[in-house]
């Protein structure tokens, strides 16, 4: 008697709760990966908000000596450094610790 009460207890509580959408109650991704889970869909679709900008950062020393430039991918705050980036950077053609410059 008291097992059949606490079956037809756990069956209301999923079909009429949150069990029923895939997401436990506190908020948590559920436990069955064939339920879709609505928070991950809606965290994949956040955008950043900011003044990030992804910068690409090239050697000015090998174009000179007609070699493969060595690239680097970065990101910089626009409000704090408006010019261009500069930094020393290791290129690997070249062997050596090279001046790298952002580029468009």
């Amino acid at each position: 008697d008291t097992s059949a009460m606490q079956s037809a207890v756990s069956r209301s509580s999923v079909s009429a709760g949150w069990g029923s959408m895939g997401v436990s109650r506190v908020g948590a991704p559920c436990a069955t990966p064939a339920m879709p889970c609505p928070l991950r869909d809606v965290a994949a679709l956040a955008k950043k908000k900011g003044v990030r900008l992804i910068v690409t950062l090239e050697c000015t020393e090998a174009r000179g000596l007609n070699a493969t430039p060595s690239r680097y991918t970065t990101q910089k705050n626009k409000k704090n450094t408006p010019d261009r980036l500069e930094l020393m950077k290791y290129n690997q053609n070249l062997r050596r610790m090279t001046l790298h410059k952002e580029i468009k």
